[in-house]
This record gives C-alpha cells, sequence and structure tokens, in this order.
C-alpha cells in the first residue's frame, strides 16, 4: 500500500511539474539514453534518471514551503515584512497572504527558500502579523496587560523582539532564530512594586510552586503568579488550546484575583493569573501552575 501511495504521489507530481513552466523537469531537454560498452563493463546514462531527480527536487521546493506555512511564514509576491535579497519582489510575510500572492514555490530557488527559513522566526512589527487591523496602536495598562485604548493610565508601546527578562520564569520562545528562556524578570519587578503599595515592605522574595511549596514561616501577605502555555498540535488550534492557570493554598486568611489574562497569537495561546495572599500561618501548602510565589 504504501509503495503503491508513493508510486501515485511520484506519478502526480511528475504530471504537475510538466505542466508548469517552473518547475524543474520542463527546462531539461535530454531524451533517450546512452550505452557504452568497455573492458571496465556497460556504463548507461538515462535521460530518465534526470527527471527523477528534477521532481525530487522539485518535491522538496513544495515540502519546504508548506512547513514554512506550517511555521506561519509566507512566501509571497505582495509587499510584506521582510523582502527577500536572494529574489526580486519575494517577501516574507507572517500572515497568510490572499489568494494569489503565494509565491509559486517551483519558480523559487533553493537560496530564497532558505532566506525564508533563515526569517521564520523573526519578529514582525506590523500589527497584521498579529491579527490586528493596520495602523493600530498598542498600549500597556497599569496591571501590565496589553491594550488598544488609549486610557488615562495606559503607555504607549511599540512591538518589539523579547528578552528573557521579559518572558515568564521557565518559559522558552524562538525570537529571531535564538531560543529563549524566560526568568520571569519583569513580572518579579512589577510584583515586588505591588507588594511595597500593599505595605509589604522590601527585600521581596521568589519561590517556585509549580510543586507543592511549604511555607516555613507566618507570611503576612503575598502574592502568586501562575502561567499556562499551549501550541497546536494533534489538529487543535494553539490559539484554542490550553487551559486556564490553577492555584491551590491550604490555609488563608483572604485569596484574591488581581487579574486574569490571555494572550492568543499564532498558534500559541498563554493563560496568566495573579493573587494576592493575607494570613498564610507557617506550614501552608501553596501549588500553582507554572507558578511563582512572592513574599
Amino acid at each position: 500500500m504504501i509503495l503503491v501511495l508513493t508510486t501515485m504521489f511520484s506519478a502526480c507530481m511528475a504530471a504537475t511539474a510538466a505542466e508548469n513552466p517552473s518547475s524543474t523537469r520542463a527546462k531539461l531537454r535530454s531524451e533517450g539514453a546512452i550505452h557504452y560498452s568497455a573492458k571496465e563493463g556497460n556504463v548507461v546514462i538515462d535521460s530518465a534518471d534526470f527527471y527523477t531527480l528534477a521532481d525530487q527536487l522539485d518535491r522538496f521546493k513544495v515540502q519546504a514551503v508548506k512547513q514554512l506555512e506550517v511555521m506561519h511564514t509566507y512566501l509571497t509576491h505582495s509587499g510584506g515584512d521582510v523582502a527577500m535579497t536572494s529574489a526580486d519582489d519575494i517577501y516574507a510575510v507572517h500572515k497568510k497572504p490572499q489568494s494569489g500572492e503565494e509565491a509559486d514555490p517551483l519558480s523559487l530557488d533553493f537560496a530564497t527558500i532558505l532566506e525564508g527559513i533563515a526569517v521564520s522566526q523573526s519578529i514582525p512589527t506590523n500589527p497584521e502579523a498579529y491579527g490586528f487591523p493596520a495602523g493600530t496602536k498598542f498600549y500597556k495598562k497599569a496591571d501590565g496587560s496589553l491594550s488598544t485604548n488609549d486610557s488615562d493610565d495606559a503607555e504607549p508601546i511599540s512591538i518589539q523582539p523579547a528578552e528573557a527578562d521579559n518572558l515568564s520564569a521557565g518559559t522558552a520562545a524562538w525570537v529571531n532564530g535564538k531560543l529563549k528562556l524566560g526568568t520571569g524578570s519583569d513580572t518579579a519587578k512589577m510584583l515586588d512594586e505591588a507588594f511595597k503599595e500593599h505595605g509589604g515592605g522590601s527585600n521581596l522574595g521568589q519561590y517556585a510552586i509549580n510543586t507543592v511549596y511549604t511555607l516555613p514561616e507566618d507570611v503576612p501577605t503575598a502574592f502568586a503568579y501562575v502561567v499556562t502555555t499551549a501550541h497546536s498540535g494533534s489538529g487543535i488550534d494553539g490559539n484554542q488550546a490550553g487551559a486556564d492557570p490553577v492555584l491551590t493554598v491550604s490555609s488563608c486568611k483572604s485569596f484574591t484575583k488581581l487579574f486574569s489574562n490571555r494572550y492568543a497569537r499564532n498558534g500559541f495561546n498563554v493563560r496568566i493569573s495573579l493573587y494576592y495572599l493575607t494570613g498564610l500561618p507557617a506550614g501552608t501548602e501553596i501549588e500553582g501552575s507554572n507558578g511563582l510565589l512572592f513574599y
């Protein structure tokens, strides 16, 4: 069955390539076969071998471009995020182009496809790449969440590549071709400021609660930060995947959720929640989804 399917796929690919003037097969002019006999043995040069190789090269082009699309990178003739230096009027974009705007994989040379792979992890700065209308302006609210509304407490921000300090502790992301592991420094700074505002003093400590953490002492006030991440797989769109983070506390005086947010972009889903806790006696057991406790 596998052999039959492979043969059928190859035959379909060959037929398609024969009809496409951009295919490698269409550029070949060899015909027939050459048979040469000598004392060392017989040599056969058959033009069919060249056509087989041509079809294999074109299959590689098609599959490579399809894989880029899985990674939300598209090669297009319309203007876009990154202009390819190896080909004129070819651009790499992170938003699926309109029908007819895609570049024909068979018309691309390998240098252009490789360049597309190199920029597949680039960070676009245009709002359209993230599903927002062109010209959308972004703001950072007082609670640290993203907004498109210019409210009194909102700070104008621009799209920029993430650094390790910008990512939640333990979360990872590809940024411009580099793998970053989050340190949670931005979150720790924000919580430290909030802790001081609530009369918690200074010298805020940070403790992992992804597994059960037992308080060694009485803690009057604390913050708990929990997060879940999910991505596409097994037919599930990552923008809809995952579940809300969970926090469990065995004993406390008050348990208040300060805010909860969700970010769904390009196949990834991140959900975060921040809690304010008071009256935690020594021995209290705390556990939260990929969480951190601050006190």
